[in-house]
């Protein structure tokens, strides 16, 4: 890819102009937005030019024609590390080979796509900056990290008018879900925004239990506690199942969320400071009730002992081969997880932790049943500082091409016949086993390269949507399972008890100097430590190591989160 020097800029904190409104969610703050940079030019140019008739420019596809010389464009796809899915080269194979041959060969545009480890994606992403050899498009669902990357220098300014022209389809979905004020970073335009359907609920993340266990238990239905989870954990046990909740070292974003051991309603300043998933919040009391809970887990045996020795594949392998008692992942209708659980234990019988919509408290435990919205925002994408004009062109013709229906259908759900039919009622459903097949299709049917235009694929309505991502083809039907979860936890959403994070209109230096180093190594050490240690030590432990925490950079982190907080650069706790 043809590429210029990358011109880092001053990570200075930046001027919020950014419109944070969060209306799909409850939540609105009005800023007053700047002009952006492509605005002012434009006016400049009529001005310049009033007397010179404009072209005629015919937007969206119908206005593509091919660059006179070959363009390259390369396209960010989360590399999961993980080959149960039966396509483990994300970046060559029949989907990659189908954008090219459908949009890039009759563009002239060659696509490349690169992989990009999901448990270390700003190590990734500075590793290219470093070698000026970023993707043309920067791809996140955490606008915090387009912030810090925009902060870094890795981002460009775009031409939102441009942009309006190329991609009218792609636009006019922002618009339809209130995205289109989300464009700015430091008063200019640097994202798109992909949609997130049903943002109030994280329905599509579900964790499955053995059934057949619990009721050998004596329990008749999964408990609403963790005192009472306690007691089931020791029935287990007792019963010969050696570990039942098996284990793996904490990795990545998102680890060790603490939502479920908050108090409720939420502190607003602690929800603004440290109530994101980033970088856990080691020193908060929710996360001191949650890592006691692991540490009782731990120290009653319930846990893998060596558990931090342990990757995702093995806690995977033990709950195929019967070992574990459950396992959580994202709803798919092809789910190779839960089909080689069946093939290796034929008389299994699974369930679905559910949502009741009913706010639980555990006295002994203070925890709750909350968890984390998504909220209506998707993927944010920007286009890389060194990308060419060409480049950034192409970029946008392939987003307007990703979210034209026909394309993004055949993209999330493959080929007739081969990888879906249609029901009675005419609404696809997947075919459940699609091992062997060339037309195999990547992580939850595709998701990691539809995820630039929405983050979750809808027929427009909830029952069909969850009909269509029902894993399919296994002994039993979790159909009503995930709409009952669905349902559950939008009443709680309604209820006050489970907010969006908060957002931020400017990059925080302190998550970009510590954000790093606290959630990848220093945390998961202490965490350790204070999950392996005896339950007399652990009060003592919490308090010396959450100090060093504190001062190895998360004081700052929440020190520059206030700020912003009250400089009105945040949203609010709805």
């Amino acid at each position: 890819m043809k590429k210029n020097t990358l011109q880092k800029l001053l990570a200075t904190a930046l001027v919020g102009t950014m419109v944070m409104s969060m209306t799909a969610c409850g939540e609105k703050e009005t800023t007053t937005e700047t002009p952006s940079s492509s605005e002012t030019k434009t006016e400049s140019s009529a001005a310049a030019s009033s007397d010179a008739a404009p072209a005629e420019t015919v937007a969206g596809i119908e206005g593509f024609e091919p660059f006179a010389e070959n363009v390259t464009l390369q396209v960010p796809v989360y590399d999961r590390g993980d080959s149960s899915n039966g396509c483990s080269d994300v970046e060559n194979n029949y989907w990659t080979n189908w954008v090219q041959e459908n949009f890039g060969d009759k563009y002239n545009i060659t696509v490349e796509y690169v992989g990009i480890t999901r448990s270390a994606v700003m190590n990734d992403y500075a590793m290219l900056a470093a070698g000026q050899d970023l993707p043309t498009m920067c791809v996140e669902y955490d606008y915090d990290k387009l912030a810090s990357w925009q902060a870094e220098g890795y981002l460009q300014p775009y031409d939102i008018e441009q942009f309006k022209t190329i991609a009218p389809t792609y636009w006019q979905n922002m618009v339809d879900n209130g995205l289109d004020a989300k464009t700015q970073l430091g008063g200019e335009d640097y994202l798109v925004v992909g949609t997130r359907p049903y943002g109030q609920t994280t329905y599509t993340f579900l964790t499955w239990y053995r059934e057949d266990w619990l009721k050998e238990a004596g329990f008749t239905e999964y408990p609403q506690t963790n005192t009472e989870l306690l007691e089931l954990y020791e029935k287990l046990v007792q019963n010969g199942h050696e570990a039942p909740l098996s284990g793996s070292k904490v990795s990545g974003a998102g680890a060790d969320q603490n939502y479920g051991f908050r108090s409720y309603p939420q502190d607003e300043i602690t929800w603004a400071t440290t109530g994101d998933y980033q970088i856990p919040a080691l020193s908060t009391d929710a996360q001191k009730n949650f890592l006691k809970w692991q540490n009782t887990l731990y120290n009653k045996g319930y846990l893998n002992q060596e558990y931090y020795l342990r990757d995702a594949s093995e806690v995977e392998a033990d709950f195929i081969n019967g070992k574990a008692f459950t396992w959580s992942g994202y709803v798919s209708s092809t789910m190779n997880v839960l089909s080689s659980f069946y093939e290796a234990n034929p008389d299994g019988d699974l369930g679905v932790i559910k949502c009741s919509g009913e706010f639980t408290y555990d006295e002994a435990w203070g925890s709750s049943n909350s968890y984390r919205p998504g909220g209506p925002m998707g993927a944010y994408v920007s286009f890389a500082n060194d990308a060419t004009e060409d480049e950034v062109k192409a970029a946008m013709m392939y987003l307007e091409w990703m979210a034209q229906p026909e394309n993004l259908f055949t993209m999330q759900w493959g080929i007739e016949g081969v990888n879906f039919n249609y029901n009675e009622a005419g609404d696809p459903v997947a075919v459940g086993d699609q091992k062997g097949l060339a037309e195999q299709q990547g992580h939850n049917n595709n998701v990691d390269y539809w995820m630039v235009v929405t983050a979750i694929k809808s027929l427009g309505d909830i029952e069909k949507d969850v009909a269509a991502i029902a894993p399919q083809g296994l002994p039993e039907d979790f159909t009503q399972d995930i709409l009952d979860n669905y349902y559950g936890q939008l009443k709680l959403y309604q209820s006050g008890y489970a907010n969006v994070d908060c957002l931020f209109a400017s990059a925080i230096d302190a998550v970009n100097e510590y954000g790093t180093s606290l959630k990848e190594e220093i945390y998961p050490e202490y965490r350790d430590k204070l999950t392996m240690c005896k339950p007399e030590e652990f009060d003592a432990l919490y308090d010396e190591l959450s100090q060093k925490y504190l001062d190895a950079g998360y004081q700052a982190v929440i020190d520059g989160r206030k700020e912003a907080f009250d400089a009105g650069k945040t949203t609010r706790l709805q």
